[in-house]
């Protein structure tokens, strides 16, 4: 999984204010791919800012954004849901 991670890494592209990014650590897409998962609580988190907040500035124009999680199993914020 950590050699999947660091070839990922190095075909992201570079800066750009067109380009938003929010990678979690998370193996498992389950955790963000429902509204109810964004707008909870407990939701993702990378340096303090939720995925909703991140993906919102981004897409509005408010900021560029570029969130990326450090290597599997770091983040405390990860979830693996099941959503009915």
């Amino acid at each position: 999984m950590q050699g999947f991670r660091s070839e990922f890494m190095r075909a992201l592209p570079a800066n750009s204010s067109s380009i938003g990014m929010f990678i979690d650590s998370c193996y498992s897409h389950c955790q963000s791919g429902a509204q109810e998962t964004w707008l909870r609580s407990d939701s993702p988190v990378i340096d303090k800012m939720p995925i909703a907040k991140a993906v919102g500035d981004w897409y509005f124009g408010r900021t560029s954004m570029r969130k990326i999680d450090c290597p599997y199993p770091c983040n405390p914020t990860r979830h693996n849901r099941e959503i009915d």
